[in-house]
Order: C-alpha cells, then sequence, then structure tokens
C-alpha cells in the first residue's frame, strides 16, 4: 500500500518488482495521485483520507474517504487472501492498513525517510513491526520493533545498460550535464532559481553546459525559452521515465531530498546539491539530505538561505572540480 508521492510509490514498486521475480503475486494499493507513477496494470486506487486534517468539513471529508477506502481495501482483501500486507507510510496506506488489521492479515511497515512521518507513527503502533532506512530514524515509538533494511530502489538503477557504463563518462571532457530535478510533483523554485544562477556563470563555464531538467507542465515553455537564451542545450520536462539513463548521464544534479530521490542518487553513485523542501512534513527532507551529505555523497543547501548568486558559486566549485564530480 502507497500513495501520494513518488517517495512512498517508488520503493514500493521496488520491492513489488523483487518479489515479483521471486515468484509471488503482488497488487498495489493506491490513491489517485499514486496511481498516476504505476504501471498500468497490477494495481488498484482505492479513496484515500488524510486523518491529519484540519477544520470540521476538511475533517469530515477525510474520515469518509477513509472509510470508503477501508471497505473497498476490505473487500479486496476478502477476495485475494493476502499473505501479507505492506504499507510505505503516507496517508493513503491508512485505508489497506486498517483493513489488514481488521483481518488479522499480517504487517509490515516501511519507513524511508530520516524522521518517522506522522503516519507511519500512528500505524506503526498497529503493526508493532518497522523496517527503517536509517539506523539512526528519529521519532519511533519506544514499543515498536524496528529493523534496518535501507531504502528499496527500483532494479533499473542498478542494472539498467547506462549505469552499467557510468564509468565511462570522461568527467573532464569539455561538456558537462547538470540534472535539475524536483521529486515526483516538480519543484517550481527550481524553474527560476537554476536558470538565473546559470546566467551568472563565467561565460566559458557556461559554454560547457547541457541541462535536463524536470519541471511544472506550465513552466516548460518559459524555461526553453530561458535556456535557449544562454544558448544552452536542454531537455525539460514534466516527469522523466527514464531517470536512471538520465542520472547515469549526469555529471551533477541539483535535487530535492525526498527519500526517493537521495537513495537514487546514491545507487546510481552521483553527486548532488540537495535543496530540501522546506514545507515538508516534519523538515524530513533536511534529515535525509544530511544523511547522505555525511557519507559524502552532496551537499545539502537550504532553501531559505540559497540565492542565484549562492547557487552559482556552489555551481561553479563543484563543476570545475572533477574530483568533485567522481565522488
Amino acid at each position: 500500500a502507497a500513495g501520494g508521492t513518488g517517495g512512498h510509490v517508488f520503493p514500493a514498486l521496488a520491492v513489488a518488482e523483487a518479489l515479483q521475480r521471486g515468484g509471488f503475486d503482488t497488487l498495489m494499493l493506491t490513491d489517485r495521485r499514486g496511481a498516476r507513477l504505476m504501471p498500468p496494470a497490477g494495481h488498484i486506487t482505492l479513496p484515500a483520507g488524510s486523518p491529519f486534517q484540519t477544520g470540521l468539513l476538511r475533517r469530515m471529508r477525510a474520515v469518509g474517504a477513509l472509510a470508503a477506502g477501508t471497505f473497498a481495501a476490505l473487500a479486496i482483501m476478502i477476495r485475494r487472501r493476502p499473505r501479507v500486507m505492506i504499507g510505505f507510510g503516507g496517508y493513503p496506506a491508512f485505508a489497506p492498513l486498517l483493513a489488514a488489521r481488521l483481518l488479522g492479515t499480517p504487517s509490515l511497515l516501511h519507513e524511508q525517510n530520516a524522521f518517522l512521518g506522522r503516519a507511519n507513527r500512528l500505524l506503526a503502533r498497529w503493526t508493532g513491526n518497522l523496517a527503517i532506512s536509517w539506523d539512526d530514524t528519529i521519532n519511533v515509538p519506544p514499543a515498536v520493533t524496528t529493523r534496518t533494511l535501507g531504502m528499496p530502489v527500483r532494479a533499473t538503477f542498478f542494472d539498467s545498460p547506462a549505469l552499467a557504463e557510468k564509468a565511462l563518462i570522461d568527467k573532464t571532457d569539455n561538456c558537462l550535464t547538470l540534472t535539475v530535478i524536483g521529486g515526483s510533483l516538480g519543484a517550481g523554485i527550481f524553474a527560476d532559481l537554476v536558470p538565473d544562477a546559470i546566467s551568472r556563470l563565467d561565460a566559458p563555464l557556461r559554454r560547457r553546459l547541457t541541462v535536463t531538467q524536470q519541471c511544472r507542465a506550465e513552466q516548460q515553455t518559459t524555461l526553453l525559452a530561458r535556456y535557449a537564451g544562454m544558448d544552452i542545450s536542454a531537455d525539460i520536462r514534466p516527469f522523466f521515465d527514464d531517470m536512471p539513463v538520465i542520472l547515469a548521464n549526469s555529471h551533477l544534479v541539483i535535487s530535492r531530498a525526498g527519500a526517493s530521490s537521495v537513495a537514487e542518487l546514491a545507487a546510481a553513485g552521483r553527486p548532488a546539491l540537495l535543496v530540501p523542501f522546506a514545507g515538508a512534513m516534519d523538515d524530513h527532507q533536511t534529515k535525509n539530505a544530511k544523511q547522505l551529505e555525511s557519507v559524502g555523497g552532496g551537499q545539502c543547501l537550504a532553501e531559505a538561505e540559497l540565492t542565484a548568486e549562492k547557487l552559482a558559486a556552489h555551481l561553479s566549485a563543484m563543476l570545475q572540480d572533477p574530483a568533485r564530480l567522481a565522488a
């Protein structure tokens, strides 16, 4: 059970793929947002509502959606008889996990972030078992048994042909590829900040750049025009379904610090400038970024303090240092 953002959905897909390779049948239960990130087959979309909504009307709607989702999940589970339910956090996992509890189906939770989210904190009290990605995950209830299993990453990040050849990328070649990703929902701030920063780079360095950037659909035309105005070749898309290839051919990545993004960057071995989303629940993205920074996988840049001038300085330092690009 997973939904909402790619941070919950992609590790769920990774586990489902691994189970399928082992001969198990799997079924994904998700919400409308999560369904957009999943293959056409193998999932069912359920109504989902957050139990943490504020305001009477919103809370009533959420309770109604949660009840509808729970009844739908119960019907599916009675029909399919699953041996185990695995939840990956976020409020779309509530209904399936509640249904599993009502039916006595064994359940397991996985927490992707370095800070246990509110949904998993509540659900963990039901299951008693929690798989975590980081040894020092914060906010785990004392009575919950944890086991560090790491962050599931889709196999394509490890065994795609492009990644297998990533060692052949010439880090001292005249062309440098900068990739900008904002998570499955995009990051509007990068549409202004990154081109502004690039425009401040010295001309010889700027001429070496090609840019691959994820943006929101309404920003695509403007971004293409801005890079064309700087004579920079750019691949601008709202969503990349070939992310393993994109990362494999990147010299440097600017990224949010959702759990999936951090894990995929680590698997691909690409150095990154991480800009945690300031509005993330419990500031979990900063904790994720600090974890990767602590092992030399990137730099954490606080969004509130980041300007185009500061980002340009970081880009200039990184892009002109082959040793850091090879990190």
